[in-house]
């Protein structure tokens, strides 16, 4: 092969290189949630919720004609810190109600699980132990159940490692203090187990 030729061949694959650069692995971490309309937490209010610290039922969701979307991308706001030295920053965060469709890749950047309570929330997913029993996700995922602060204690709930958040039912003003908590619960298990995603 002539040098003229190789030259051509290495500058072509040179080229072709930087109009397909390599395909940068998100670090988005993943939030699952239930699919069922009966939780205080749907794909509607996800966003009200997580980002703005408002439960909003999902019924008025509906009757504002709120669109359901296969996911939602949250921002969360992180304050600043001086003793550390960081600064205030907007982390985004992906909410699904789908877990069927993630990836393999996907799955390594889960890193909650909004509990219902039956057990056939996790049917099919790849966290399950050899008993098909959600217990092994627990140690994985950080789980949470959110409630209205008067009604029972679902009995799974109740023998699972979830973190229970309480809402009020018409006191709204004490929606923020309940979602911060999640975040800080949140914030320090990823801290401990999954220091590679963006948070």
């Amino acid at each position: 092969m002539s040098r003229c030729v190789w030259f051509g061949l290495f500058a072509s694959s040179a080229v072709q290189r930087s109009l397909h650069p390599p395909k940068r692995e998100s670090k988005t971490p993943i939030i699952i949630i239930p699919s069922t309309p009966t939780s205080l937490i749907t794909i509607l209010n996800a966003k009200d919720l997580l980002q703005d610290f408002k439960f909003v039922p999902t019924a008025d969701k509906k009757k504002a004609g709120a669109r359901r979307d296969n996911e939602v991308l949250i921002q969360r706001t992180r304050a600043a810190n001086p003793s550390s030295g960081s600064t205030a920053m907007s982390v985004p965060y992906r909410v699904t109600d789908n877990p069927q469709k993630l990836t393999p890749s996907e799955w390594g950047r889960v890193v909650a699980v909004f509990v219902q309570g039956p057990a056939w929330q996790f049917k099919g997913w790849p966290l399950l132990g050899d008993d098909n029993s959600p217990v092994e996700i627990f140690s994985k995922l950080k789980a949470f159940h959110l409630k209205f602060d008067l009604v029972k204690l679902d009995s799974n709930v109740q023998k699972w490692d979830v973190s229970v958040l309480e809402l009020h039912p018409t006191r709204r003003h004490l929606d923020k203090p309940t979602m911060m908590r999640f975040w800080e619960i949140l914030d320090k298990f990823t801290k401990k187990n999954m220091p590679n995603l963006r948070l």
